[in-house]
């Protein structure tokens, strides 16, 4: 049986690597399981403080797996509907996942597979990488991906490169703010672990509650992500983390978390 996902872990952060790089790393359903297996493991390890995905081979992930998606041809209505409502859920558990995520995009990033770049907190883009929405080319829709789409980059961006199918570059794609930075091959990975180095160094408990309160503002509307802050921030005061972070700034000392 493949390994679909190897993870490796280092002080602080670990890499989760989808190994399927013959197929070029599709998100199949046991690809998707696989994922999210890893990513609750490291969920609740306290030595775990952020998490970098990338692919192994020449790609990062080429989306669904089309041999499949043709094999599921016969599937009834409801089958459809059910294996559609488990990449959606898919998509919702990396969106709210706990841990801050780094993708580290090493290659082509396809339809669902450009859904998972985007959708880690920071994403990192190998200069000869590039992030295509091309189910119109096969006849499909871009649904699942597209909702996320155009609440990163905006309507009229996402809409024309959902309906054209193009590639997206990876300096179009910082510009676009589909990514954040792009890198040369070489340095991707090194880039990738400066990013999750920097945030593993600060309160775990902080940067948690900051990930639940980014992400309830982008879900909702302006009166519920002001109220969930006014909470979150009333809370984080009395935490034990924000009493020693604030100590030993006074102190000029490294702090000690608690989390």
């Amino acid at each position: 049986m493949a390994q679909y996902v190897t993870t490796v872990e280092s002080e602080l952060t670990a890499s989760c690597t989808l190994n399927l790089p013959e197929k070029r790393n599709p998100i199949s359903a046991a690809m998707r399981s696989a994922l999210i297996g890893e990513l609750e493991l490291l969920r609740v390890k306290p030595s775990v403080r952020a998490v970098i995905i990338t692919g192994a081979g020449s790609a990062f992930c080429s989306g669904l797996d089309l041999e499949a998606l043709a094999a599921q041809a016969t599937l009834s209505p409801a089958e459809h509907l059910a294996d559609s409502q488990s990449i959606a859920d898919f998509m919702a558990y990396l969106a709210a996942y706990p841990k801050p995520t780094i993708a580290a995009v090493n290659g082509p990033a396809v339809a669902g597979g450009a859904g998972l770049a985007m959708l880690c907190d920071i994403t990192v883009v190998s200069t000869k990488a590039y992030f295509s929405f091309s189910e119109v080319k096969i006849g499909f829709v871009p649904a699942i991906v597209g909702v996320y789409l155009q609440r990163i980059i905006g309507p009229k961006a996402a809409r024309e490169i959902l309906l054209s199918g193009r590639k997206v570059s990876a300096d179009e794609a910082v510009s676009l703010g589909l990514a954040n930075k792009a890198a040369t091959p070489d340095d991707l990975l090194r880039t990738a672990a400066e990013f999750a180095d920097l945030i593993a160094r600060n309160s775990p408990a902080a940067v948690t509650a900051t990930k639940k309160l980014l992400y309830r503002g982008e879900n909702g509307s302006i009166e519920e992500g002001i109220k969930s802050a006014v909470e979150i921030n009333a809370q984080a005061r009395s935490s034990a983390d924000c009493k020693e972070g604030v100590q030993s700034f006074l102190e000029k000392r490294p702090p000690q978390w608690f989390s």
